[in-house]
């Protein structure tokens, strides 16, 4: 596969700037279909958490073809350091579903997935990696004997050292959630099957920390085939249902993903569901109080659109919420990030797609989101083929990678320049000479033929916000650009056509 270049600009004070970067990884060169489902940080950059098909020799002109977790290591800037791939002998492992992953005290990460066999049985599969992605210890959960599926979609580290891992099973009827509680060595405390009620069916897909050693659990409960709601409960320490809560209808909701606040109340990630089936869905974001269940402020997103949802969120350290996703807004797949503050009001939303030379109209979701010590955020998730097209030669789904500033921005000021929508891959389309400049410069494109020819609007953004300069130009090649006017200082370029932000960077005038 074409990996995307990997680039970024040294910026001055670039911790408070929060310049991003961009990339899209395909393992190994091998071609292979993978997607990020969480992102963690490291002690130099972060790690990334995929699920990979792979195809394996196990005997002359025979192969194995099975799926495998996948960890992708960066530095600060995204680029890779090393990848490594684990599997069960004779099965597939999956890492499982949005923000899959935790990390270990002392270095290392926990993968809490399913491994399914050739005869399409699964079994939830715990493993204990260090920090290099070397396997120290794997559990198996379920029982593939009764014919029964058991899927794990997310883990996280409790306080006592052991682990939590949530999921699907057809064990006591179609559908239901359970919850799986280890110790620190992955041997199993104890095991519950989750519903609403025996008429309903129910998965959970979440689970968080709760006071005291007790667990949140977030599901969706399905009343029948056009209405899913959201479901959320309180446990014990041994499993035991303190309180559960649902809502939404008369159709179906996205998925409710959880997180624990810094106050103990319950952070909901999810959708607001207008039509059957998923069908319409807009981004919602809720607070639950953490005593009883009941909603403290529950707000939605945008328009609704087919299957647009938020999977996941965190809270930063002042307060505000990030949640990342995806939007089918005009039907076209783009990854999305949304910013409120602690009572959900809106503080930006931006989606994100990929382009380049080849890739005019890319495709993409992100699946997991973190702040960063910058304070901007960074965003895991799959790219895909352009709009419409079959992936061009050299091209696969690839794990992707999106690392903004605090306003959304892979270049610091596109919040300025009236854009919401952001090509992730032609920070390369733009040179600037001299740099430093004094007084007047040049700026030169090469962006790909699709958007070339268009009217292009150029804005320089000084470092306090301000547009300082505006001009529109048309097509590739030099423009000239006389700031005698402008005062010495660092200012950033954005290069935007009808609303979407296709490249900048950043111009230092003495």
């Amino acid at each position: 596969m074409r990996c995307a270049y990997t680039l970024y600009f040294s910026v001055v004070a670039a911790c408070a700037l929060g310049q991003g970067f961009n990339r899209r990884y395909d393992a190994f060169g091998w071609g292979f279909p993978q997607g990020a489902f969480g992102i963690e940080r490291t002690s130099i950059g972060f790690m990334v958490i995929s699920g990979s098909e792979d195809c394996d020799s196990i005997g002359p002109g025979t192969f194995f073809c099975h799926a495998s977790v996948l960890f992708t290591n960066l530095d600060e800037n995204g680029n890779l350091l090393w990848e490594r791939r684990s599997w069960r002998p004779n099965h597939s492992a999956l890492p499982g579903w949005a923000n899959c992953c935790d990390t270990i005290l002392g270095g290392g990460y926990i993968v809490g997935g399913a491994s399914e066999a050739a005869d399409g049985s699964d079994e939830v599969y715990l493993v204990r990696f260090d920090a290099n992605g070397d396997t120290l210890w794997t559990k198996v959960f379920g029982d593939p004997t009764l014919n029964r599926f058991w899927i794990g979609q997310q883990v996280k580290r409790t306080p006592d050292g052991g682990f939590a891992i949530v999921g699907i099973t057809d064990q006591n009827g179609p559908f239901n959630g359970f919850v799986i509680k280890t110790g620190s060595d992955g041997s199993e405390l104890w095991r519950r099957i989750y519903s609403w009620n025996p008429e309903s069916q129910g998965g959970i897909g979440s689970i968080a920390l709760a006071a005291n050693g007790e667990l949140f659990s977030g599901g969706t409960r399905r009343n029948d085939p056009g209405n899913a709601e959201h479901w959320v409960q309180r446990l014990s320490t041994n499993g035991d249902v303190l309180w559960q809560a649902t809502w939404g209808g008369p159709w179906s909701e996205g998925g409710t993903q959880i997180e624990t606040l810094q106050d103990g109340h319950v952070f909901i990630i999810s959708a607001r569901g207008y039509a059957a089936d998923f069908a319409l869905l807009k981004p919602l974001l809720a607070k639950l109080d953490s005593a009883n269940g009941d909603i403290i402020w529950e707000q939605e997103y945008g328009p609704a659109a087919l299957t647009t949802t938020l999977f996941a969120g965190k809270e930063t350290p002042n307060g505000d919420l990030i949640a990342c996703g995806v939007t089918y807004v005009d039907f076209v797949q783009r990854g999305l990030l949304l910013r409120t503050n602690s009572e959900g009001d809106s503080l930006w939303m931006r989606t994100y797609f990929f382009q380049d030379d080849v890739i005019s109209n890319g495709q993409g979701r992100f699946y997991d989101v973190l702040p960063t010590p910058d304070d901007g955020f960074i965003a895991a998730g799959s790219a895909y083929n352009p709009v419409d097209a079959v992936y061009p030669p050299g091209y696969s789904q690839d794990t992707w990678v999106v690392k903004v500033d605090g306003d959304g921005c892979i270049v610091p000021g596109c919040n300025t320049v009236g854009v919401t929508e952001q090509a992730t891959n032609l920070l390369g389309a733009l040179s600037i000479y001299p740099n430093p400049a004094q007084g007047r410069t040049t700026i030169s494109l090469t962006l790909p033929p699709s958007v070339a020819n268009e009217q292009l609007q150029l804005c320089l953004v000084a470092a306090d916000g301000r547009i300082v300069h505006r001009q529109t130009i048309t097509g590739n090649g030099q423009h000239t650009l006389a700031l005698e006017q402008l005062s010495a200082g660092v200012y950033h370029v954005h290069i935007s056509a009808t609303g979407k932000w296709l490249t900048g960077g950043k111009l230092v005038l003495e």
